[in-house]
């Protein structure tokens, strides 16, 4: 009788993150574009896509962008849950964008930040993903920057 492969869904690390979810049918390079024009801010791409190995044993590549602000402490990456692959997370409702924002309590109010990124024009909707449900986000321990 073959063995059968069993992945946790728990979060290996302690990793404290705001993370918004981000519903926009828009390629990663325009929503880095409209997150800067809304914000002032300046995502920049990384040059290696982001890697992660899905379940069954799929390795996809997403685009990921970091803020570059070097004056703050914070961190902010914006990452394409669509890769050449699959989903880093593809329940229902899926979101297209994830922002991450580590140690950005003193820069982002995250209401505030939720209400601009819904007067986007090509955004549907965006939400704070809840806590409760990181544990599921089980790639964000596979972020070597974390």
């Amino acid at each position: 009788m073959p063995l059968k492969k069993f992945k946790s869904p728990e979060l290996k690390a302690d990793i404290d993150l705001d993370i918004i979810a981000v519903h926009a049918q828009i390629t990663a390079h325009f929503m880095a574009w409209c997150l800067d024009d809304t914000f002032s801010s300046v995502f920049v791409r990384q040059p290696e896509l982001f890697s992660v190995s899905l379940p069954k044993n799929v390795e996809s590549n997403h685009a990921e962008y970091y803020w570059n602000e070097v004056e703050t402490s914070g961190q902010m990456w914006l990452i394409e849950n669509k890769g050449n692959k699959g989903f880093l997370y593809s329940p229902k409702p899926r979101p297209d964008f994830w922002v991450l924002m580590k140690n950005m309590e003193e820069q982002v109010e995250l209401d505030h930040w939720i209400k601009k990124i819904h007067l986007i024009s090509k955004v549907q909707t965006a939400y704070i993903f809840p806590k409760s449900k990181h544990s599921k986000l089980f790639w964000l321990t596979a972020l070597s920057h974390l």
